[in-house]
């Protein structure tokens, strides 16, 4: 019963964020944050924990900081254009570093920054992994990655590696479980060392 309520609540923030009430991110309009944030942690419980626990580990100098951020010369929509770009460029290398990783057949993943919830989808099974950034969220059946921008980087640059990241409760994986199971093997498996 409890796989069928969260997926169904799954399948309502989806659809949410999907419609037009909502922007695929809130890079294209910072006033939806809030509610974007909020879909997000109803569809996936605990999921707003991954910005603290990454908030902690930068503060610690465990993970770099976010440097578009002090960038007081630029102005807010080139804040966000330039971390649009900044997030393209590590999910691509993220990507890279996956398809690298172990060949096989592997389940579809979503991964959603918390900060700007932007949504990027990675499609692989028996090809090359590939990133389709800026998507408007997960497609039926995906394993969903709850994370920052910052542990990409991290785990694109080989510093970090997964199992390490849901360890520290930087990542999270939601999903079916057997799903899940087999993307975390995948994952740990491809950022190992």
């Amino acid at each position: 019963m409890n796989g069928l309520r969260t997926n169904g609540l799954a399948a309502l923030a989806a659809l949410a964020i999907a419609s037009g009430a909502a922007s695929a991110c809130g890079l294209e309009d910072p006033n939806s944050i809030a509610a974007l944030r909020g879909a997000l942690q109803f569809a996936y419980p605990k999921a707003l924990h991954v910005g603290t626990a990454v908030w902690q580990a930068q503060l610690a100098g465990e993970l770099p900081a976010d440097a578009i951020a002090r960038r007081d010369d630029l102005s807010p929509e080139a804040r966000s254009r330039l971390r649009l770009v900044k997030a393209s460029a590590m999910l691509g290398r993220f990507a890279a570093r996956l398809a690298a990783g172990t060949p096989g057949s592997h389940p579809p993943l979503a991964v959603v920054l918390v900060g700007t919830v932007l949504w990027t989808r990675f499609e692989g099974g028996d090809t090359p992994v590939r990133a389709d950034v800026h998507v408007s969220g997960p497609a039926a059946g995906d394993v969903v990655a709850v994370t920052e921008i910052a542990v990409v980087e991290a785990i694109a640059d080989g510093s970090l590696d997964v199992a390490t990241a849901i360890d520290r409760g930087l990542l999270r994986l939601y999903g079916d479980p057997a799903d899940v199971g087999s993307a975390h093997a995948w994952l740990a498996a491809a950022t190992r060392g």
